[in-house]
């Protein structure tokens, strides 16, 4: 929306803002690099992440998500490391989607705890 990550995250904070949050737009792998930017301004404040699975494209009159399930698995752990707190899924994204997604950040959580 013509405005930087860097400046949405300031402006938010400086209006009170509790939480940081982006979703939509093109997908997960673009996510990863608006999380930093989010954690350059802020390294505490917590970061939802919502992204479709990818842009949509018509195909065969159908619309196609090219973040598949099985493509995501390597994003996620990106995110998490980037530095999202929540992480959740928009337009294209399927309970297949979800359950990578819980399935990566049970992980995360378990080796953090053990740690």
């Amino acid at each position: 929306m013509c405005v930087t990550p860097q400046l949405m995250t300031e402006s938010l904070i400086s209006y009170g803002a509790d939480i940081i949050g982006a979703n939509c737009g093109s997908g997960f792998e673009v996510m990863v690099e608006i999380v930093k930017l989010i954690r350059e301004v802020s390294p505490k404040i917590p970061i939802m992440i919502q992204a479709n699975a990818g842009l949509p494209i018509f195909e065969n009159d159908k619309l196609v998500y090219s973040e598949t399930p099985e493509k995501i698995k390597v994003i996620i752990p990106k995110l998490i490391e980037a530095g999202a707190n929540i992480i959740g899924g928009c337009c294209g994204t399927t309970p297949e989607h979800i359950k990578v997604i819980s399935e990566i950040v049970g992980k995360y959580n378990k080796k953090k705890l053990t740690s």
